[in-house]
């Protein structure tokens, strides 16, 4: 496997790297965002634009089959548009994405008055790649967070409790024989974030996020994009975890999402 989809006419067809932990049918949240981060990306706009908000809702679970999307342009300007898109499986809508794109320029700004206080510890070479739990069952099977991407955590994010920092590598692109964007690379990965901020158990519990919210003021450069996150968990099974998304040269922007808490 070489690329989290294949392209079959107007359809992009998941491998196996596409696949999730919640359960074996479906995929994993990252890569159909990835779609749909391309589809709105690709809408042509009046002046050079960047996506600045990118909002997915994922209706249902993501099946591991032929997907498609279709857009929809809800405002057109010089300095703002706004893009509607919609992912399918079959003839079945599984999600859809609002892209708020605003012009970029070049202004002489002042200096920031204060600069973020939030920042990852280290960059990725600081710290070794994630090893998951030989005994854990997931790995019986391909799937996206084991095999698709490359997390180097500190404090153990992903197997510890709590608030994660981690950084993430896309291992394959997004479609094969495409170059991936900035944008659509960073759109990939955001759905991790989740599991970034793990704060329940998972052999009792299941915190499954029904949407992403991500703000982008500059897009990522390199490779490597670093999230510190954490999760706000609430005994009326609600949770939201909160963001903050770094490059190697700083900070990028931020990503919301809420989580929908059950037992398991």
């Amino acid at each position: 496997m070489t690329s989290l989809f294949t392209r079959d006419g107007d359809s992009f067809v998941p491998t196996e790297l596409t696949r999730g932990g919640w359960d074996d049918r479906h995929q994993h949240g990252s890569p159909p965002s990835g779609l749909l981060a391309r589809a709105v990306e690709a809408v042509p706009t009046a002046a050079p634009m960047q996506v600045v908000r990118f909002t997915v809702d994922l209706f249902r679970p993501v099946p591991l089959v032929p997907l498609h999307t279709a857009t929809d342009v809800i405002r057109d300007g010089r300095r703002i548009q706004v893009v509607d898109a919609a992912l399918f499986a079959g003839e079945v809508q599984v999600g859809r994405a609002t892209a708020l794109k605003m012009r970029t320029t070049d202004l002489d700004l002042p200096p920031p008055v204060s600069e973020t206080m939030a920042r990852m510890p280290g960059g990725p070479e600081t710290v070794e790649r994630l090893r998951w739990d030989p005994n854990d069952d997931h790995g019986r099977m391909v799937r996206f967070h084991l095999q698709g991407v490359e997390i180097r955590s500190f404090r153990a994010s992903f197997a510890v409790y709590g608030p994660g920092a981690s950084w993430f590598r896309l291992c394959q692109p997004l479609i094969e024989g495409e170059e991936i964007s900035p944008f659509v690379r960073l759109a990939a990965i955001a759905d991790l974030s989740n599991g970034n901020a793990q704060s329940l158990d998972v052999e009792h519990w299941t915190y499954v996020n029904a949407d992403i919210t991500l703000y982008a003021h500059r897009l990522p450069e390199g490779e490597w994009i670093g999230m510190t996150s954490h999760a706000d968990q609430q005994r009326s099974g609600i949770g939201v975890v909160t963001t903050t998304v770094f490059d190697t040269a700083g900070p990028v922007g931020t990503i919301g999402q809420a989580q929908l808490i059950d037992r398991r």
